[in-house]
């Protein structure tokens, strides 16, 4: 990790008075993490300084660093100070990975913008095998932002003859996963994760530079015999994982 602290404002902390004090120095030490005023490997001030800065005792200083720390948000290493973990987000591998839940649920503010919308022909959805020439597909492209940062890019097939009303949907306030679970389940799902580099559209969209490094999830659904949408997912690589758990003594039949 690099030892990137600085002795400037970024690096000033200060309570906003609003609850224990446990909780209202998490929150100061969440903002500068989700602000990216501390970014991944940032060094964050030692305990006694950050201490003298919040002007509190170390001990509900300690108590939120060791919670931090197991939660993974950032890295305590002996000897070489306190980080900023450089893996900020985890997803999971099995369903359907619902990324306004997975943003919000660390405290962030979530938004999306649509970037494109079209008809286009079934031959376009070169990633998607299961779309046929000559078939009329609703293209879009949109990005994911978390307090108002991009992290995620996505592009949508989605075949229109399963669902026509989708033809007539704008999809500048809702989200195509919310709409589609809303009118048709999902019967099978098909997930597949991959590395690759950003193309310069999606380095623009996500703010990265070109060829930065994307973990990539594409995930192909259907309505029982029908497959209905075909989605690329793209997330910068160096902050983001996947994890998949099951229990293998827990009826397949409940895996989601």
């Amino acid at each position: 990790m690099a030892n990137t602290r600085k002795s400037d404002i970024s690096s000033e902390l200060i309570l906003d008075g609003v609850g224990a004090r446990h909780q209202q120095i998490e929150r100061a030490i969440r903002d500068k993490i989700q602000t990216g005023a501390w970014p991944p490997g940032y060094r964050i001030p030692p305990e006694e300084e950050l201490a003298l800065m919040l002007g509190v005792s170390r001990a509900p200083l300690n108590k939120v660093l060791n919670h931090l720390a197991n939660t993974k948000i950032i890295v305590r290493r002996r000897r070489l100070g306190t980080f900023v973990s450089e893996r900020t987000d985890n997803h999971t591998v099995i369903g359907i990975l619902d990324i306004r839940e997975k943003i919000e649920s660390t405290n962030k503010t979530y938004s999306f913008e649509l970037l494109k919308r079209e008809i286009v022909d079934g031959a376009e959805a070169y990633g998607w095998k299961e779309a046929v020439a000559n078939e009329r597909l609703l293209k879009l492209d949109l990005v994911h932002r978390a307090n108002g940062a991009s992290e995620v890019f996505e592009e949508r097939f989605i075949r229109i003859s399963v669902i026509p009303e989708v033809e007539f949907e704008t999809f500048d306030k809702v989200l195509p996963n919310e709409w589609l679970l809303a009118r048709l389940p999902c019967t099978r799902l098909i997930n597949t994760i991959r590395a690759t580099n950003a193309d310069r559209r999606i380095a623009k969209a996500l703010c990265l530079a070109p060829h930065e490094p994307l973990l990539v999830s594409e995930r192909r659904t259907w309505v029982n015999a029908d497959a209905l949408t075909w989605a690329k997912l793209s997330f910068p690589a160096h902050r983001n994982e996947f994890v998949g758990e099951f229990s293998p003594l827990e009826p397949l039949a409940t895996l989601r």
